[in-house]
């Protein structure tokens, strides 16, 4: 699958303090004080708000539209109102369980989206469990973490690469997923990203759920790397030599020495176990 290259998150470790529902809908309004609910949970299942009140009545997913949530962004002390608009079902998500969320900041004077735009130009964002720094690395399994479309995480949920999620063999997508944030990152030693917006890729997987482009061989992409969660277990050339070269992570990464080049890097050597199992792989320019 060919993408475009990434945008950092800038809401990695958004929490959510309370809800005030305010639709006008019936299962989301409250007309009078008689009729207020104190919320007694709030959970997130795959990419849903789930909320459990009081009286034992839970909102999920599509049933929070219209919902006002109150925010405490990170680095901020002011408590934000955010409006959920729309919830729609991910159209590329064969299995229908990613729900995209349209949201808007509606403090003060006039509503501001809350996400930047992603490379098809939307805003959306959805919550995902657990806490990643600004760096892509999840740091808590407890919590949650609001996640843009036009970021690593979201962008890897979007791809198929579903943290909460377990195959039918067994196999949890949680690695693949951290695997995925490093590629996009261009992440090669797990440490910082050096990829640069509109940079064109080519991602594929061990396990068919992406897989590499038909134009393989014929265009102008070449292999680039094989990714773990922990980054890259090798690398035959740097996608943004402007930011990064084969000299500098060679003095920068260790790990990597003997695993640079496209003599030693490369399909055929990856795919024999040269360097150790490898989840994700990404051609590049």
């Amino acid at each position: 699958m060919t993408i475009g290259a990434s945008q950092l998150i800038k809401l990695a470790l958004g929490v959510i303090c309370c809800w005030t529902i305010i639709s006008n809908a019936p299962i989301a309004a409250a007309t009078d004080a008689r009729s207020l609910e104190r919320m007694e949970r709030t959970d997130v299942v795959g990419t849903a708000f789930r909320l459990t009140f009081s009286s034992g009545r839970v909102l999920q997913g599509k049933e929070l539209i219209g919902a006002t949530l109150s925010l405490l962004l990170p680095g901020d002390t002011v408590v934000h109102r955010v409006r959920i608009d729309d919830i729609l079902v991910d159209s590329r998500d064969r299995d229908n369980e990613v729900l995209l969320h349209k949201v808007t900041v509606v403090d003060g004077g006039g509503a501001k989206e809350l996400c930047d735009p992603d490379p098809d130009g939307n805003r959306w964002m959805f919550p995902l469990k657990g806490q990643w720094d600004p760096e892509g690395r999840m740091i808590s399994k407890s919590g949650f973490t609001l996640t843009c479309s036009a970021g690593a995480q979201g962008k890897c949920v979007r791809f198929g690469y579903k943290p909460w999620k377990t195959l039918a063999d067994g196999t949890e997508l949680a690695e693949y997923h951290r695997a995925c944030v490093k590629m996009v990152r261009a992440d090669y030693c797990g440490d910082k990203a050096t990829t640069r917006t509109g940079m064109r890729i080519d991602l594929y997987d061990d396990l068919g759920i992406e897989r590499e482009a038909e134009s393989a061989g014929t265009d102008e992409l070449s292999f680039e790397a094989a990714w773990s969660a922990d980054g890259a277990v090798c690398v035959a050339h740097t996608r943004v030599p402007e930011n990064v070269t084969l000299e500098g992570l060679r003095n920068s990464c260790p790990r990597l020495n003997a695993r640079l080049g496209p003599a030693s890097c490369n399909a055929t050597n990856v795919k024999a176990g040269h360097f150790g199992r490898a989840l994700i792989f990404n051609r590049s320019r």
